[in-house]
């Protein structure tokens, strides 16, 4: 009987050791869990500030909403009540969030999440598990919270949401002026920055709760007092063009504001604190139709400009005419450029014989110029470029690929003999072309041809460098002449100009001058 007895009792033993539960009965259903990467546990006291009541303007029902003033502490506000948000950083952040979340499901996978913020009204699904956000603050410090529930291939959510509280703190915006849209005393070599009666400023805003918050520019001229700001909407000006500016020093203040009514610093110019921007700026009036346009940077003494000066004085006189030195550098704005030019009728530009001058960067502007019926005059001496669109150029060759144009030379005039002009002194510069336009183009006149060669001129034939050119489509357009024989070098003295002229052999060059502004234009 013992041995009976000890048999069962391993085969009871035995049973019990090897019996597995019943697999027909499952998991039951069980909803996900989310969990946000961040939460720290802080105590919010909020007090109501305002209770503000608006009309829905689509149902037409009407809305309730409490304004709070929040204050984070350890111990108990008198006068505020806890907030129920039970999650929330301790140090203040700005309303630029980057937040990451995930999600568990135990008896299945989760397929996606649902957030939102305390603002929103809705739930967003999404399947990712991080999100930049920009909270949209109303004022300097506000509290927001943000909600995540996982979803799981069952479409169950997570019955409690992972949620985390933000004390968000406006942070305020910022502005400058954009890079290199200010001249520079480097390029302009004056700590005075002249312009005609229209400048254009131009800038950019930056807030760190994202762009998007700054809602109002303000500019001002020469006064900040209360009522001197005009107002600009932020997401619609990155540039204002001032026209009409009364001559004189002026100073331009321009500032932002955001959604939660912070404001920038002001920013100036000029700024006598801007070591590499000049510490003036003056508008000079618009005088007479006609505009002498310096571009020649290299000529630091001005010789070039007093030339062709002496020339206008002969033939309209002092008052009669404007100047413009460009300097180094082109005005930022193309609309500074194209106001420039269209406040004259006529247009003497001359360029530089050495060091890049600025015509080529303004050839846009001078074919509108031209096609709203203004005249232009350009000599140089360097074709940086053939392409241009209010000349257009059909061929250009050298003529005196040795360096040399020995004098004298004579420039044929097209027009008439007694214009004629012959060449004073030496041209050395090798990079003097003649060109041709299109055979049989109506649009382009020959208005100066060189000479025939001699036995030790380089060039073929008679090749024009000089030609004028005007549209016919729609209207017929203003007129554009293009010399590439240089008027002059920039060298010599006040007392005598005529020592650094090309062209003085046959009395003064300032007769096509005279021709031009007379009869051609």
């Amino acid at each position: 009987m013992k041995k009976l007895v000890f048999t069962l009792a391993l085969l009871t033993i035995s049973c019990s050791l090897w019996e597995y539960e019943d697999p027909s009965n499952p998991i039951p259903n069980a909803a996900p869990e989310t969990y946000l990467s961040l939460i720290a546990r802080d105590t919010i006291y909020a007090s109501i500030d305002d209770i503000v009541t608006t009309i829905d303007p689509i149902t037409g029902e009407e809305i309730t909403d409490t304004i709070w003033v929040y204050a984070i502490s350890e111990e108990p506000n008198p006068g505020m009540v806890w907030d129920t948000l039970e999650y929330a950083f301790t140090t203040i952040t700005t309303s630029r969030q980057i937040l990451h979340w995930w999600g568990e499901d135990p008896d299945g996978d989760v397929i996606g999440y649902r957030y939102r913020w305390n603002v929103d009204s809705t739930w967003t699904f999404t399947t990712k598990e991080s999100g930049l956000f920009y909270v949209p603050i109303r004022r300097d410090l506000d509290v927001f919270q943000f909600s995540v529930e996982a979803v799981d291939n069952d479409s169950t959510y997570d019955p409690t949401p992972a949620r985390l509280t933000l004390p968000i703190r406006n942070s305020p915006p910022m502005i400058s002026f954009r890079y290199r849209s200010n001249p520079s005393v480097t390029n302009i070599q004056s700590d005075t920055s002249f312009t005609f009666p229209t400048r254009t400023f131009v800038w950019d805003i930056f807030d760190q709760d994202g762009n998007e918050t700054i809602t109002d520019i303000f500019y001002a001229l020469d006064d900040t007092c209360d009522t001197c700001w005009n107002q600009l909407d932020a997401a619609s000006y990155s540039s204002i063009t001032l026209t009409n500016l009364q001559p004189g020093f002026h100073t331009f203040y321009l500032k932002v504001r955001d959604i939660a009514g912070a404001v920038s610093p002001t920013i100036q110019f000029p700024d006598t604190a801007n070591i590499d921007e000049p510490n003036f700026w003056k508008v000079v009036p618009v005088t007479g139709d006609v505009l002498l346009v310096d571009d020649f940077f290299n000529d630091s003494n001005n010789l070039t400009q007093a030339y062709f000066r002496s020339i206008l004085d002969t033939i309209i006189g002092p008052e009669n005419y404007s100047v413009w030195e460009i300097g180094e550098e082109l005005p930022y704005s193309s609309a500074d450029v194209s106001a420039n030019l269209n406040y004259f009728q006529d247009v003497i530009w001359f360029a530089g014989t050495t060091g890049e001058s600025e015509y080529i960067k303004a050839g846009s502007n001078i074919y509108n110029f031209i096609l709203g019926g203004g005249n232009i005059f350009i000599t140089l001496s360097l074709f940086q470029d053939t392409s241009f669109v209010w000349f257009p150029i059909d061929s250009l060759f050298s003529i005196n690929p040795d360096g040399r144009l020995l004098p004298p030379v004579t420039l044929v005039s097209q027009v008439r003999p007694e214009l004629n002009l012959v060449t004073s002194r030496n041209v050395g510069y090798h990079w003097i072309k003649g060109f041709e336009n299109f055979e049989g183009e109506p649009a382009f006149r020959s208005l100066y041809r060189l000479q025939e060669p001699n036995a030790t001129q380089k060039w073929e034939g008679t090749p024009t460098v000089c030609g004028v050119y005007q549209f016919f489509t729609p209207n017929p357009s203003g007129k554009a002449v293009l010399m590439s024989i240089p008027w002059h070098e920039g060298v010599g003295t006040t007392s005598d100009l005529t020592y650094g002229a090309f062209l003085e052999g046959n009395g003064s060059a300032g007769k096509f001058i005279r021709y031009l502004l007379e009869e051609e234009f």
